[in-house]
């Protein structure tokens, strides 16, 4: 029998919910009304001994066009998976109404022990990058559409989760994708629009005026550190790799070619963290997620005619 998450010590000095909270959390989510499943264990070696730290999903019963809800892919971001867990009642509430995807902790290792990626701290001069979120094996070349950016998953965490993903796009439509992140700075805010209508998507730019009440201060102009534009406050030319951009690709490689999840509105969603405190940066995503069924709707009226012109 594997060792259970609660005896794991989590990372405290920035307040977040223990580990173990989030698992006893996750699991008021009604059992009648979502499918769970465990789509991968992740090992942990605490005071000697080896735990398995869970990467849990969930779907509603209710099939069709969805909302898929997305945090946890960076350890060191911790307020996404403390705002679902704020609102499971709400989640709750919502699987009546609405489809929902919910991946809720998709770095639990790294969520432990605030590191970004599952095996270490950051990213590492001559060392790859291994994170949960990375779809570059499904997602075609610019210059060879046939052919995948990198030959197979950098990590076991993100097998799982892209196929997880390819397993249910098609059952639950993406209409519109919510990532919850953060970003290790003291700097302006921005978000990032990975769907059709890029910065000029009305659910992004709702977000931008939540964040702006909630007294984040937004980049406006300019561009990230990685030198992506920025339009007030969103970015929206962005080939990253990431499982944002696969819910948002038209095609993906798929033993050949393959229509992808084409997502409408796909929003990623980042907060400082230098000299923010938590509560703050969850009661904004909380704000964001309580609106999730209004932006789902929205995102339901943006016109596929509109969209293809875009891609």
């Amino acid at each position: 029998m594997k060792p259970e998450a609660k005896f794991i010590e989590t990372y405290s000095k920035d307040k977040r919910s223990s580990i173990e909270n989030i698992y006893k959390s996750l699991s008021k989510l009604k059992k009648g009304k979502w499918t769970k499943t465990n789509l991968y264990n992740k090992e942990v070696v605490f005071e000697g001994k080896k735990f398995f730290l869970p990467i849990l999903s969930f779907k509603t019963k209710k099939k069709g066009p969805a909302l898929w809800i997305i945090s946890g892919i960076h350890g060191e971001e911790p307020a996404g998976p403390n705002a679902i867990i704020k609102n499971i009642n709400l989640l709750n509430r919502l699987s009546k109404e609405i489809p929902i995807v919910l991946l809720p902790l998709c770095n639990p290792k790294g969520y432990a022990l605030n590191w970004r990626y599952p095996d270490m701290k950051r990213a590492k001069k001559n060392r790859p990058v291994k994170s949960v979120g990375d779809s570059e094996h499904l997602l075609p070349r610019v210059e060879d559409p046939l052919k995948p950016r990198i030959k197979k998953p950098v990590c076991k965490e993100s097998d799982k989760i892209t196929k997880f993903v390819l397993k249910n796009f098609e059952k639950y439509p993406p209409m519109l994708v919510l990532d919850f992140h953060e970003d290790k700075s003291d700097k302006g805010c921005y978000i990032y629009s990975q769907g059709k209508l890029r910065e000029r998507d009305p659910i992004a730019r709702e977000i931008v005026r939540i964040l702006r009440k909630k007294k984040f201060k937004m980049t406006e102009t300019g561009t990230t550190r990685f030198n992506q534009e920025i339009s007030d406050g969103i970015v929206f030319e962005v080939n990253d790799g990431s499982i944002d951009e696969l819910l948002s690709a038209p095609r993906i490689i798929k033993w050949g070619k393959k229509n992808g999840p084409n997502a409408r509105s796909v929003i990623v969603i980042e907060t400082p963290t230098i000299r923010i405190p938590l509560k703050k940066r969850v009661n904004a995503h909380s704000t964001i997620l309580k609106n999730s069924k209004r932006f789902f709707h929205i995102a339901k009226g943006i016109k596929l005619e509109t969209s293809k012109e875009i891609v």
